[in-house]
C-alpha cells in the first residue's frame, strides 16, 4: 500500500515536472516572432521578376528573393562570384533551403527606403535579423544597418545588392509567414 502510493506520488511529481519543463523551455526558448508584418508590395521602386545577389570581399556570393506577397526568400552564402555556377546550386538546393526557417523573412518598402526581417541563428536559438537600407534604382539596394535581437546590437554595414532578371523564380509558399 505505502509502495503504491510512493510510486503514485512520484509519478505525479515527475509528470508535474515534465509539463512545467516543457511549458517553461517553449515559453523561454521560442523562436522569436517578426515584428514587420507581411505586406503585400504593389509599387515600383524595385525589379521582382529575378533575385537581388550580394557579394562579399571573401568571394562568396548570397541571393535574396523579393516577392508580391511582401515575402523575403534568402539562400545559404555561396562560395563563388560567378551567378551562372550560384543560378545551377540554388536550383538545386532550393527544396532543401525552403524547409529551413531562417531562410524566410518579410520587407516593406517605403519611399526610397527598404527594411527587412528574417529569420537568424546566431546562437542555438533562432533570433531575428533587422536590416534596413536605401534603395538607389529598380535594380541596387544598399543594406546600411543589421540588427540582431539576440543581443540588441546594431552592426552598421555597407552591403550592395545587385539585381539580376532570373526565371523560373521559386515560389514563395512556406509555413513559417502567413
Amino acid at each position: 500500500m505505502i509502495k503504491n502510493k510512493t510510486i503514485l506520488l512520484i509519478s505525479i511529481s515527475l509528470s508535474v515536472y515534465l509539463i512545467f519543463t516543457i511549458v517553461c523551455c517553449n515559453f523561454l526558448f521560442s523562436d522569436e516572432k517578426l515584428s514587420i508584418p507581411r505586406t503585400n508590395y504593389d509599387g515600383n521602386q524595385l525589379r521582382l521578376n529575378g533575385y537581388y545577389y550580394h557579394q562579399n570581399d571573401d568571394g562568396r556570393t548570397r541571393v535574396m528573393f523579393l516577392y508580391r506577397n511582401g515575402v523575403l526568400f534568402s539562400t545559404r552564402y555561396y562560395s563563388s562570384l560567378d551567378l551562372n555556377v550560384i543560378e545551377s546550386k540554388m536550383i538545386s538546393d532550393f527544396d532543401v533551403l525552403r524547409k529551413e526557417k531562417t531562410r524566410w523573412g518579410v520587407f516593406l518598402i517605403i519611399d526610397d527606403k527598404i527594411k527587412y526581417e528574417e529569420w537568424a541563428t546566431p546562437t542555438e536559438l533562432v533570433s531575428v535579423k533587422k536590416s534596413s537600407g536605401y534603395i538607389e534604382n529598380d535594380t541596387i539596394l544598399h543594406i546600411t544597418e543589421h540588427f540582431f535581437t539576440y543581443n540588441g546590437e546594431k552592426y552598421p554595414v555597407n552591403e550592395v545588392w545587385h539585381f539580376r532578371q532570373f526565371s523560373p523564380k521559386p515560389d514563395s509558399t512556406n509555413v513559417y509567414i502567413k
